[in-house]
């Protein structure tokens, strides 16, 4: 145990080379319609909210609101 050798050996730098690094205007673009979506679905979800808060405030408003029967 104490003649060990529990060091990692280093990789060769010219491995290293032999792999293209992606592009990153794929991937910009993915980031840009994803945040596109977000924002559109994020205000659409809003709106039906506030869509439905405001049909039952007018419900109450005229007090056409049965509850039970």
């Amino acid at each position: 145990m104490k003649n060990d050798d529990l060091r990692a050996e280093r990789d060769d730098l010219d491995d290293l080379n032999d792999f293209a690094p992606r592009t990153p205007a794929k991937r910009a673009n993915n980031l840009v319609l994803q945040v596109a979506a977000g924002v559109f679905l994020g205000g659409l979800a809003l709106w039906l909210v506030q869509l439905a808060a405001t049909m039952l405030y007018a419900k109450l408003m005229l007090a056409t609101v049965t509850f039970g029967g």
